[in-house]
């Protein structure tokens, strides 16, 4: 069974579309679960409507009570407490491809013939981003993001690579979620399951977009091309102390993992570059400089290189 797990907030306008999405999945054996954070509008009645055609079981609704807040505080709840064998997070407002559950549940079947079940294992996909009404605005959302698909730890620490709406984790993987207790330390939900997957298990990315990325207003994340003058002058104007609000952030997140997780941790470089990160601010310019060479802690991108060693 693959819970898609599906937060919700006032999202009406986009919300009928992703669910038509999902019921047409090539793939039939799953499970919507949907987390409403105490919407205002009708996105309520929107799922009410659904369930009463697709059943109970199949679609499972609950209302945040109190709300929630945020998205990854919602999610990191939906990982919780689900019961799937394999959970897929799910935003309200994209539209995914009808291979989307399939191609992406063949990849986690492929990693786990390779390294067994046992493991934490992660899988996430490229993205077509698109505009309101579905028009294409770039084929593939990592190139048009100047984002890392490499999969390794340094350089996750640092810029995350992972888009939440594409992400296809296995039990072993949620039961690491489960330990969490404070979400406010997490950057956002799909960071910390690439991190678990990285120091615990593996992780595999899906050169091919299986979702419609969709651009409006209200994108609690959105996209924009890395490379144009325009994303470098916006990221400007941000300024030093969003950069390192950022960038300590991060450092907060990874002082955490290490709290949560370290007894868990078997590798002593893991648990010493873990640790390098989380107290990188603790330190003088100078040495925070050396630590991203030593370490090759860098964001990707020339733009974001010299914004980290001018700002960071």
């Amino acid at each position: 069974m693959i819970d898609i797990l599906m937060a919700t907030y006032n999202g009406e306008h986009y919300l009928k579309e992703q669910l038509a999405s999902i019921e047409s999945q090539t793939w039939t054996d799953w499970r919507l679960i949907v987390h409403d954070d105490a919407s205002s509008d009708g996105s309520r009645e929107i799922l009410e409507n659904f369930q009463k055609r697709l059943g109970k079981e199949k679609v499972i609704i609950k209302k945040n009570n109190p709300a929630s807040g945020s998205a990854k505080a919602n999610f990191i709840g939906l990982i919780q407490a689900s019961t799937g064998d394999y959970m897929m997070c799910c935003d309200q407002d994209d539209v995914w491809h009808q291979d989307k559950v399939a191609r992406t549940f063949y990849r986690m079947r492929q990693m786990e013939k390779r390294y067994g079940n046992e493991i934490p294992l992660l899988v996430h996909t490229d993205l077509r981003v698109v505009d309101e009404q579905l028009s294409e605005l770039n084929p593939g959302f990592h190139k048009y993001m100047n984002l890392e698909t490499g999969g390794k730890l340094n350089r996750e620490l640092i810029q995350n690579q992972v888009t939440g709406c594409t992400v296809m984790i296995n039990k072993a993987l949620k039961e690491y979620v489960a330990q969490v207790t404070d979400v406010e330390l997490i950057v956002m939900h799909d960071h910390w399951l690439a991190l678990i997957a990285l120091v615990f298990g593996k992780m595999s990315y899906l050169n091919k977009a299986t979702i419609d990325y969709r651009q409006h207003g209200n994108n609690s994340v959105g996209a924009q091309n890395a490379r144009s003058i325009s994303y470098m002058w916006h990221r400007l104007l941000r300024g030093k102390n969003k950069f390192r609000q950022d960038m300590r952030d991060s450092c907060n997140q990874a002082g955490y993992f290490v709290q949560l997780y370290v007894s868990c941790i078997k590798n002593k470089k893991v648990i010493k570059l873990l640790n390098k990160y989380a107290h990188l601010y603790e330190e003088n310019k100078i040495i925070r400089i050396l630590c991203f060479f030593r370490h090759g802690l860098w964001k990707k991108g020339v733009s974001r290189k010299i914004m980290q060693v001018i700002w960071g």
